[in-house]
């Protein structure tokens, strides 16, 4: 079956109370904001649309542990300037790199 059949049941309003719930439960374990949380999964989701299906069936729990830092929208970081996340990509690389030279 394909995904558009296995989705096929799910309405616009239901998609979205869907994340907006996952949103919130998973907001007010973490103490951050509901619409911060819905932003970074509609982000995710929009970059790999293949865990949509997991996303939908299970939850949050059923995306890998990057899909907060992953996605394609940009957002305001902690010193008001807008990030796109493949400069958060590449700063994560180039960290990497040289903690491994420094080893």
């Amino acid at each position: 079956m394909s995904i558009e059949e296995r989705l096929a049941d799910w309405t616009p309003v239901r998609l979205i109370e869907h994340i907006a719930a996952a949103s919130e439960a998973m907001a007010w374990q973490a103490g951050v904001g509901g619409r911060e949380t819905a932003g970074a999964i509609i982000s995710y989701l929009a970059l790999k649309p293949e865990h949509i299906e997991p996303f939908l069936n299970g939850g949050i729990s059923e995306l890998p542990s990057e899909w907060m830092d992953g996605g394609r929208l940009t957002w305001h970081g902690m010193n008001g300037k807008i990030v796109h996340p493949d400069e958060v990509l590449e700063a994560r690389a180039a960290r990497r790199a040289r903690e491994e030279t420094e080893l």
